[in-house]
């Protein structure tokens, strides 16, 4: 007999509840269908002789830190109009042959939004592999639609590389740096595997990308210019720091061993401090730096060009911009700091490109804070090393569910 206010509880708009069984840890729905019949798929015409009965167990989501279970015979139909037999009957919130609702599945995609799977597998009494293909399935759909909206509006791609094994894999996110969207993760920063990735893009959305941001690295600059024929090159600033901090660190190196034991110290205990942007330091960082300036004036010399080269990526105006960096050309020069000068070659190399980056101020800066989040999965998935499964769980946590 149909209870209203169990059927209420269980809010399934296609079923009806005729009983409710408490126990401890679960409450199970014994379930009938609302409508006894189906359309027939040959006539048309309504079907509501029972063919066959098949009963069925169903995890729903928990409610109230108890398991729920329905349980339903499900039922096949025949046409005494037209002879057809086995007809199915169809519920929105309860697919074909699936063992869990809908709402349950959408429900550990949720769970398992920055956690392990084989926790929600066990806290659910599934299996890790039920957890996957279930998480899996949805999650695919939910990527397609995000890639093919992103796909619709993108004019920049920032491509960023990011470690799956330290210093012997790595893999590559691809990203709208103007509207702050994940478009791809791919799992080989290779030459012509990048080609081969774009070259299925329609032409015409290939010829519609104005601007590429990237690393100075010569590939990805080579696969810029190969598929997006309209696209300006623009070097991201935060690897041209990168690079200046390199040069600033190794020359640190170099006096940090010309020093006693005692200054030793001093010097390496103020690495991060010499790298730290300037306007970020505290009284105590000033002091570190005082102290090593006065053993190591060329140190206090590079340090300068640092915040100099900072400072004039920060210019708004693109003609100012042109002659700071000309300006800092010449003091690099005029300090005869060999580290520095081949610092100077490498952003000469990439000066246009530094220039297109001037004139959009387009950076891997969504990118960057990308990256951190996937260290921070890859600490709580213990590596995850397939990018595919990597995929999935960085979409996961930049979609609203």
């Amino acid at each position: 007999m149909h209870n209203n206010l169990i059927t209420d509880l269980l809010d399934l708009p296609d079923l009806v509840a005729t009983e409710l069984i408490q126990t401890e840890e679960y409450l199970t729905f014994i379930v009938d269908y609302k409508t006894d019949h189906v359309k027939c798929t040959i006539c048309g015409k309504k079907a509501d002789n029972v063919h066959d009965r098949r009963p069925q167990s169903i995890q729903d989501v928990p409610f109230r830190d108890k398991k729920v279970v329905i349980k339903i015979v499900k039922k096949r139909y025949s046409c005494k109009h037209c002879g057809k037999r086995a007809i199915p009957k169809n519920l929105k919130s309860i697919p074909g042959y699936s063992r869990k609702t809908e709402r349950f599945k959408f429900y550990l995609l949720k769970q398992t939004d920055g956690r392990d799977y084989s926790r929600v597998a066990r806290e659910n009494d599934l299996s890790y592999t039920s957890i996957k293909n279930s998480v899996n399935t949805q999650i695919d759909t939910m990527i397609e639609k995000a890639q093919l909206k992103t796909l619709d509006k993108v004019e920049a791609i920032s491509i960023d590389e990011f470690a799956i094994k330290k210093k012997h894999k790595y893999a590559v996110a691809l990203t709208d740096p103007i509207n702050g969207k994940l478009i791809e993760v791919l799992s080989s920063r290779k030459k012509k595997d990048l080609i081969e990735y774009f070259n299925s893009w329609p032409k015409k959305l290939r010829e519609k990308i104005k601007y590429f941001s990237m690393d100075m690295w010569s590939p990805y600059k080579a696969v810029a210019e190969t598929v997006f024929p309209n696209a300006k090159i623009v070097v991201d600033k935060f690897h041209l720091v990168t690079a200046i901090n390199k040069a600033l660190d190794k020359l640190r190196i170099k006096e940090q061993k010309k020093q006693t034991a005692a200054n030793r110290k001093k010097f390496y205990k103020s690495r991060l401090t010499l790298l730290m942007a300037g306007e970020k330091l505290d009284d105590d960082g000033h002091q570190r730096l005082i102290e090593i300036f006065k053993l190591s004036p060329v140190l206090e010399k590079a340090w300068e060009l640092k915040e100099e080269f900072r400072d004039l990526l920060q210019i708004p105006d693109v003609k100012e911009s042109i002659q700071a960096l000309n300006h800092w050309y010449e003091n690099v020069s005029q300090s005869k700091l060999n580290l520095f000068y081949r610092a100077k070659g490498t952003v000469k190399r990439w000066e246009q490109h530094i220039i297109n980056y001037f004139e959009t101020r387009i950076t891997n800066g969504f990118a960057e804070g990308l990256n951190n989040k996937i260290k921070l999965i890859k600490r709580i998935g213990y590596g995850v090393p397939k990018v595919e499964n990597l995929k999935r769980r960085v979409y996961l946590s930049l979609l609203s569910i």
